[in-house]
């Protein structure tokens, strides 16, 4: 086994944002005296993945995002994984619903990375062929070019994309009745209660139906439901969205999806379409405020509030147990109830009529983030990761 750092890309993530995590992993990883070889899998993948079979044994780890290869095998039906020989850390992003194909087979040497508690304990229960699963969340990015207050051209920024909830509901309404109604009882019960993760709600909803399911099946069921949480997300994102517009403030929205609401804003706020993740960054660093909208987060938080906050962009973010475990409320971001919306405007008016206030949150969030958030710290805690197999429980890694 070798000392270099090999960090997959098999796919593009929404807004190219793992090559952006990468190149964030690789400094870091070199800055601890690490080799790393990035590959990029996006053309002539067969032919990169056998160059890298021929020269594992330079390897020590490897990592890749919300990962392809575990669903590859090489020519003779071994598991390309497998041929690899190397730990491998399958990274990924949002829930594990989404990646049931990639998570139900078993590796020597693999492993999964959450960026929330709750989804680590959903692997570690329905997952039990996992070796090992960690909770690491996402580093905070910082900006090339930093901005003081003064400097900052945006005072308030959304960045997400939105797929209206009618088209949602068109796609479900497609589904086989017992699907359908399954589907909108999950819809019901999470939007009720913002703290019921998905999985919580269909235990609920088989136990109502007197069904008893295997684990197995229980996963498989959680991976056909997807469009429950992706209903949400977005129908939390419009009613957050539409709520900040009211306070009144200078708003940006970038994003794709935003434009068919056409012009019912205002002059106030601004809708741009979506640009590359490392603009994003950028864009934040030039925000005073950042809306951040992630209802399928229970037990973490998105990279978005650890990137606002080593930006100096005051975060607005819901109000959840673990989030107040993590974030002081008017301290290191400004917490929100996401069942009582006419709050959020309140407190996004309230918050811009004070900028002494807003520049000391935004000034206490930097100080945390950067010394508690950074990619630094992150790859630190992973390297442990590589060498110490019997790290477990709910810390970071």
């Amino acid at each position: 086994m070798g000392d270099t750092i090999l960090l997959f890309e098999s796919r593009d993530l929404c807004y190219e944002s793992n090559q952006y995590f990468m190149e964030c992993m690789a400094e870091a990883f070199e800055k601890q005296g690490f080799p790393v070889q990035i590959c990029d899998l996006s053309a002539g993948m067969e032919e990169k993945l056998e160059g890298i079979l021929e020269k594992r044994e330079q390897f020590l780890a490897a990592i890749d995002f919300n990962s392809l290869l575990p669903r590859l095998e090489i020519e003779d039906g071994i598991p390309y994984i497998t041929a690899l020989g190397v730990p491998f850390f399958n990274y990924l992003v949002d829930h594990p619903l989404y990646h049931h194909t990639g998570i139900k087979r078993s590796f020597p040497g693999y492993s999964v990375i959450c960026i929330d508690i709750c989804h680590k304990r959903y692997i570690e229960e329905y997952y039990p062929h996992i070796e090992r699963v960690f909770y690491l969340p996402l580093g905070a990015m910082k900006a090339d070019m930093e901005r003081s207050s003064g400097q900052k051209r945006l005072e308030l920024l959304f960045l997400g994309t939105y797929e209206s909830e009618q088209t949602l509901y068109l796609e479900i309404a497609d589904y086989p009745k017992q699907h359908r109604q399954e589907l909108l009882a999950l819809i019901e019960m999470m939007d009720a209660d913002p703290e019921l993760t998905q999985e919580a709600a269909l235990a609920r909803y088989l136990l109502d139906q007197g069904k008893e399911v295997s684990r197995e099946v229980f996963a498989q069921k959680m991976n056909e439901d997807y469009l429950a949480d992706k209903y949400l997300r977005n129908l939390k994102r419009r009613e957050a969205v539409l709520a900040a517009a009211a306070a009144g403030v200078p708003f940006t929205i970038m994003g794709h999806g935003w434009e068919q609401f056409g012009d019912i804003w205002g002059k106030h706020v601004t809708v741009r379409t979506g640009i590359g993740f490392a603009a994003a960054v950028q864009m934040m660093a030039n925000a005073r405020m950042l809306l951040n909208v992630t209802p399928g987060f229970h037990g973490g938080l998105h990279d978005r509030v650890y990137s606002a906050m080593i930006n100096q962009a005051v975060c607005f973010t819901e109000d959840g147990r673990f989030t107040r475990e993590q974030l002081a409320d008017g301290v290191d971001a400004v917490l929100y109830d996401s069942k009582d919306m006419g709050a959020l405007t309140e407190k996004i008016r309230n918050l811009y009529e004070h900028p002494g206030r807003l520049e000391r949150i935004a000034k206490s969030a930097y100080q945390k983030a950067d010394r508690r958030d950074t990619w630094m710290k992150r790859v630190e805690m992973l390297t442990a990761g590589f060498f110490s197999p019997n790290l477990a429980g709910d810390r970071i890694i």
